[in-house]
């Protein structure tokens, strides 16, 4: 071995001196005189799995083959629980209805936007489709979109101090919601008493104060139309709702936000 490498050395020493040795115009040395005579050494960015991975993996037939297998096990097996009677129709019916019905993108676009502010721009906007006709509001970028009933009546005026007006809302009214919503609090609150806090679109707040009855709860979803529930009896003859209104954190008169009809 010792003697081949002395050969392999011989011969490199009398190439580069044949290259030294070469005059300017000559012809440039053979491409073979440039190669030493050892083995080529591996490429280290090339990679070859481990032949115990390469046995492990099961060839791509047959991974079609068992997934196909296991959706033809699982249509069987949900086709023989529909038609066996062990199981109750109401859990059947109640399956129908989860997989055949329509999905609500509308609902869920106010409820994230009640919740959590506008939706991204990289996701497409869900139409919403509010009951009442569009009122004109005066307090700037926010427009109402519900109204309310012509026959309550101001009992007190907007204060900036107590951020609320008071309304008579008459003994057999109801107080319901006009737009989607979510439901951020209820309990008691200074200045409102008992009190339940919607949270619209757009960063607004409805405050619904002086309640006798409540018919939501917390963190729960409202639709139009939704009741609240009724105002607290102060007289014989009408009931007084403590009525506050929330742009963007800050209180703003709720009578520019929800006008009269």
């Amino acid at each position: 071995m010792f003697e081949r490498v002395d050969r392999v050395k011989e011969r490199r020493r009398e190439r580069l001196e044949r290259i030294r040795t070469q005059s300017r115009d000559g012809y440039t040395p053979y491409v073979d005189d440039w190669k030493d005579p050892i083995e080529e050494t591996p490429n280290p960015f090339s990679y070859s799995p481990p032949e115990n991975d390469m046995m492990d993996q099961p060839p791509s037939h047959e991974k079609w083959g068992v997934q196909i297998l296991a959706s033809v096990l699982l249509i069987g097996a949900a086709y023989v629980l529909f038609q066996t009677t062990l199981i109750p129709a109401s859990w059947k019916s109640s399956a129908r209805e989860v997989m055949t019905r329509d999905f609500n993108f509308s609902g869920v676009a106010d409820w994230y936007e009640a919740r959590f502010g506008p939706i991204p721009t990289m996701l497409p906007s869900m139409p919403t489709n509010p009951p009442a006709v569009p009122a004109t509001s005066t307090t700037k970028g926010v427009a109402a979109v519900w109204k309310l009933p012509s026959s309550w009546e101001i009992v007190k005026s907007f204060d900036p101090e107590s951020a609320n007006v008071i309304l008579h809302t008459g003994m057999n009214d109801q107080i319901t919601i006009g737009e989607a919503g979510w439901v951020a609090f209820v309990g008691e609150k200074p200045d409102y008493g008992t009190t339940v806090i919607v949270r619209l679109t757009k960063g607004r707040e409805i405050w619904l104060g002086n309640l006798d009855s409540i018919g939501v709860t917390k963190d729960e979803v409202l639709a139009p139309g939704k009741v609240i529930g009724t105002a607290r009896v102060m007289d014989q003859t009408s009931r007084q709702l403590y009525l506050g209104a929330k742009v963007k954190e800050q209180f703003v008169n709720p009578l520019e936000v929800i006008p009269f009809e």
